[in-house]
């Protein structure tokens, strides 16, 4: 009897450690499952982390031609508008250099020096002079003591 209640309780601790164990295995297993399931979604994200830094180096190097793009149009507008300021400068220089030779024209045809070399219109009566005529004089007389 004493060995029947000794196999008893071996059976019973043998039971309860095999209950214990395959609980042990099943948890074990579901910790495995969830390592994996774990390890897999970790592959995914590095997996999309990677097409995002592609992705990114893509954009920036696109970002960077068209940055360098910009600058180079940037510089050549530059040269342009450099070179077209200059043009305006040697208009200008070339139209106030014409207005100041205009100004002097007119200014020597209205001086004194010049003002007996004026003509007179074509068509009036002073474009045909009479040639008895003597300036200044007109019908009268010159003043004694001239």
């Amino acid at each position: 009897m004493l060995a029947a209640l000794l196999r008893h309780t071996v059976n019973q601790v043998d039971a309860r450690t095999r209950h214990d164990l395959s609980v042990l295995v099943e948890h074990r297993r579901h910790l495995e499952l969830d390592m994996h399931k774990r390890e897999l979604e970790l592959s995914q994200r590095e997996k999309a982390m990677a097409r995002r830094a592609t992705i990114t180096a893509i954009r920036l190097g696109s970002h960077a031609r068209a940055l360098d793009e910009a600058r180079n149009a940037n510089t050549a507008l530059r040269a342009k508008n450099s070179s077209l300021m200059q043009e305006i400068e040697e208009v200008n220089d070339e139209r106030n250099q014409l207005i100041t030779a205009e100004l002097t024209l007119a200014h020597d045809r209205f001086t004194s020096k010049t003002y007996g070399g004026l003509r007179a219109v074509v068509g009036s009566e002073q474009s045909h002079p009479d040639p008895h005529a003597r300036a200044g004089y007109g019908s009268r007389p010159p003043r004694s003591g001239s």
